[in-house]
């Protein structure tokens, strides 16, 4: 039996991880969130996935000391506490494409901080899933102003998949972006799902650098996207009626 350690539990991929964990018996769930005692739950723990870092970029950009104390420090702790304990760090590909921001920097401090040598770095691109109304996807959905350019690519995967591949990659060691094999404009996306969204800011694109044989097409987030649309246009037809 493998005691796995999920810090951030009840985040977006947190959450999406537990429910992969589950799907084994030879493995044994431990949730960490923020109200638990830390040091306890990491020393029951055969593996540490460390995937509490906020993915809130505005407010990492606007909040740099904040962000810092709430990434680089709590990962300070956590390597404190590990002893020779395996992490898998869930970093985002921003620690490799936006240095020049604080959110990419903090992320990129906290990756240097894991030893390679013994434990997995993953990237992760942007994301998907019914419970995570949040980012430029649902921006467009819900026909909202988008704050990066139109011509901005996502590699957009379904946070399920990504779920299914850190689990499988438990045993890997070194950096391993995960994403789509290919990427989508955001220009494009509003077209095809019909959104009158306006787009104002820097390109934005997110490529992911993968070898993954299995790694899924970035389009089908437009499915995704446009049933979401009918969901949120019924609902608010039946709020006005």
């Amino acid at each position: 039996m493998k005691n796995i350690a999920v810090m951030g539990a009840q985040g977006f991929v947190g959450r999406a991880i537990c429910n992969e964990i589950m799907k084994f018996k030879d493995f044994n769930l431990i949730r960490i969130t923020r109200s638990d005692d830390l040091q306890n739950r990491i020393q029951q723990a055969d593996v540490v996935i460390h995937c509490a870092n906020s993915s809130k970029r505005f407010y990492a950009n606007n909040n740099p000391k904040e962000d810092f104390i709430d990434t680089v420090e709590k990962m300070k702790t956590v390597n404190f506490l590990l002893g020779e304990r395996k992490l898998i760090l869930i970093s985002t590909v921003s620690a490799r494409l936006q240095l020049d921001t604080p959110y990419g920097r903090n992320r990129r401090s906290c990756e240097l901080m894991a030893n390679t040598s013994k434990n997995l770095i993953i990237r992760l691109g942007p994301m998907y899933a019914k419970q995570n109304e949040k980012g430029a996807l649902f921006d467009i959905i819900k026909n909202q102003k988008v704050y990066v350019n139109e011509k901005t690519k996502y590699a957009y995967t379904n946070v399920s998949y990504n779920a299914q591949k850190i689990i499988e990659l438990l045993d890997k060691t070194g950096i391993i972006e995960i994403g789509a094999k290919n990427a989508i404009s955001l220009g494009y996306l509003k077209k095809e799902i019909g959104s009158t969204s306006l787009f104002e800011g820097r390109d934005d694109t997110q490529i992911i650098l993968s070898d993954q044989n299995d790694a899924p097409d970035a389009f089908a987030v437009i499915p995704f996207a446009r049933k979401i649309k009918k969901m949120i246009t019924k609902k608010e037809a039946m709020e006005i009626e």
